[in-house]
């Protein structure tokens, strides 16, 4: 085709050559036919067929006119260049002028050459007639791959730029080149500032985001050195302290009352993570149990115990040398393997011996049965402290969300942790001296791991790997487990009690706005039932008919106490199967150590081993894991 063509001309061919890349480009170039490019630019067959030979004329034909001016170019005759220089910018002037209208079509181009041996090969034949050209006039080849580089790269970035100016551009970037090109001065060596020493930090994964991930990752994050992510399978944080709101009223998934909180961990935590909360302590002169239908103090200090109609004068008498004992770390208790085994020895009356099963029931939240099957040793510890404690039943303000949502902050604002939500880990391999742990989304690589999950999902999560065995001690652990029967009254019905305790029965009410007022809209009253259950039953029919009977007894216990609950009830949550710790603290059970032996994790939770009861041994084995794992980065960092 001649190379005067008409510019009405020219625009209907280059209308039909970039309907033709945009097709090879979304369709492949080897599915494209000419009959699509006639169909998608509704031109005729002679019209396609005038301007093009073929398909592949069309990506020949980008090319030629940009070779034709090439070629035309080194046969200039030497006695018409006045400048080497300006010569050479001429051509890439004259080459840059043939396209700067169509930065559209180019980029199309550049694309199809990444994915089309055709048009690839097209281009490189171009760049060589270029280089081969540009060596017939300066014979240096680095300095013709300098200026060839400067030609390609400068198209490249103009296509890719809205309301560029090719032409300013290639002036622009020759004119920066020419004057390093022009220099008679040998290449001084390349200074390179040094790249900064990439800090190598330790990556962590915390696997489960309730109050022991949540801690852990806390604690982490207070370290520079150390990145993670912490994973949690379900949409929101803090486990089973996971807090609600319902028609104004809050609702905790799991009680947020404290023991001894001037001797709880939280208190450890409230100063090294700069947590703020208030907690208020329930009213001990209205705390009262309840048996055989008589009500009396409960015996929580002194006073207290001076009013109490569960022991004689002479009982109250051996009660308080067995709690002297107690606080003094000298109770025979500390000695043996279980509280039955104590009591089978000890000469105390049966009130003594009662008021002890009942302590340990309320405290950790189990039945008689299971009560006498706790450690001494882990009873002894407990109410060392406990009677220790000038606070010794608190509510944290505001329910467990003003402690998550304190610890969730700290990840968030350290920059170096992210929380996974609806994440959970699937599977986990040792590979490359990295632990890999494989989620529904992807897979990541860490160098330390911290299980912060109930022993059973961790043993599950673990089946069929090399630690399966180490864990298997673990495997047959039996979870404590109660019944929470909550309700939202619009009004306050009774307040004879901040906690009455039915002996008789093993339940209880709280009433929780009686202490944390900021639970309840105003008026309102919020009162909490408990039951401890028991889970030895012959069959699930047996289960079902024990789980009623409890029903039955704990809506007996608000009638009595506060008549006028049902009429006034806005709000019920019953949940007759509660988990409040993953394993029950009994001698035929097995807590999870923090380290196991030949396994390279570390776990913490309620099933762990730790400090205190319930919620404090999730926060104390959680805050006991974070820490080694910093130990051993501040370790690494002296060694360094």
């Amino acid at each position: 085709m001649s190379q005067f063509m008409r510019a009405s001309t020219r625009k209907k061919r280059d209308v039909m050559m970039e309907a033709a890349l945009t097709m090879f480009m979304e369709k492949g170039y080897e599915n494209v036919s000419v009959d699509d490019i006639i169909a998608a630019t509704g031109s005729s067959k002679g019209t396609f067929y005038h301007y093009f030979k073929s398909k592949d004329a069309i990506i020949s034909a980008l090319y030629s006119k940009q070779i034709q001016f090439i070629q035309e170019w080194v046969k200039q005759p030497p006695s018409k260049v006045q400048s080497l220089e300006g010569h050479i910018n001429r051509l890439f002037l004259d080459l840059a002028s043939n396209i700067h209208s169509s930065p559209r079509l180019v980029r199309s181009l550049q694309a199809l050459s990444l994915q089309n041996e055709t048009v690839k090969t097209e281009e490189q034949q171009q760049l060589n007639v270029l280089s081969e050209s540009l060596l017939h006039w300066l014979p240096e080849p680095r300095k013709i791959e300098l200026l060839v580089c400067i030609y390609t790269g400068t198209v490249r970035t103009w296509c890719n730029q809205d309301d560029a100016d090719l032409l300013s551009m290639m002036k622009n970037n020759l004119a920066w080149l020419w004057v390093g090109l022009r220099s008679s001065e040998p290449y001084a060596p390349l200074q390179v500032e040094p790249v900064p020493k990439e800090e190598n930090k330790m990556k962590v994964a915390i696997i489960g985001g309730g109050l022991a991930g949540l801690t852990a990752a806390a604690y982490l994050s207070e370290n520079p050195h150390v990145e993670g992510i912490l994973f949690e399978r379900s949409p929101q944080l803090g486990g089973r302290a996971f807090t609600y709101e319902k028609a104004g009223f809050t609702l905790n998934y799991g009680a947020h009352a404290i023991y001894g909180i001037d001797r709880h961990t939280l208190t450890n935590m409230e100063r090294e993570l700069g947590l703020s909360f208030s907690s208020k302590q329930v009213d001990k002169r209205k705390v009262f149990y309840a048996k055989h239908n008589q009500l009396t103090a409960a015996p929580l200090d002194a006073i207290n115990l001076l009013r109490t109609d569960l022991l004689s004068t002479m009982q109250k008498v051996r009660f308080v040398g067995e709690i002297t004992a107690i606080i003094a770390n000298i109770h025979n208790l500390k000695n043996y393997a279980t509280l039955a085994d104590y009591l089978a020895e000890s000469n105390a009356d049966e009130d003594v011996k009662e008021l002890w099963e009942h302590l340990v029931c309320s405290n950790f939240f189990i039945t008689p049965e299971d009560a006498r099957n706790v450690s001494g040793a882990v009873i002894s510890e407990y109410y060392h402290n406990l009677f220790l404690s000038s606070k010794p039943v608190n509510y944290v303000l505001g329910s467990w969300a003003v402690i998550t949502n304190q610890l969730k902050q700290k990840l968030t604002t350290s920059g170096r942790w992210e929380i996974a939500l609806q994440e959970g880990v699937e599977s986990l391999r040792y590979a490359d001296r990295k632990f890999v742990l494989h989620t529904k989304n992807r897979e990541v690589a860490f160098d330390k791991v911290i299980f912060a999950m109930p022993v059973q999902q961790v043993v599950k999560l673990l089946k069929g790997t090399a630690w399966e065995p180490f864990l298997s001690p673990y495997e047959s652990n039996t979870a404590t487990e109660v019944m929470v029967y909550d309700v939202g009254l619009s009004r306050v019905v009774a307040r004879p009690f901040s906690y009455i305790s039915d002996m008789d029965n093993k339940l209880f009410i709280s009433d929780v706005s009686a202490t944390d007022h900021t639970l309840v809209p105003e008026g309102g009253q919020l009162l909490q039932g408990i039951a401890y259950l028991s889970d030895r039953f012959d069959n699930e029919e047996q289960r079902k008919a024990y789980l009623e009977e409890k029903n039955l007894q704990m809506e007996a216990l608000f009638d009595k106490h506060y008549p006028g609950w049902r009429d006034a009830t806005a709000v019920k949550r019953v949940s007759k199967k509660a988990m409040v710790s993953s394993v029950k603290n009994i001698a035929s059970n097995n807590l999870l150590p923090i380290r196991v032996e030949n396994v390279p994790f570390y776990f913490c939770g309620d099933g762990c081993t730790g400090k205190g009861e319930l919620a404090e041994r999730a926060f104390s084995s959680a805050r006991t894991a974070a820490l080694s794992i910093v130990h051993e980065v501040e370790q690494a960092l002296q060694k360094v």
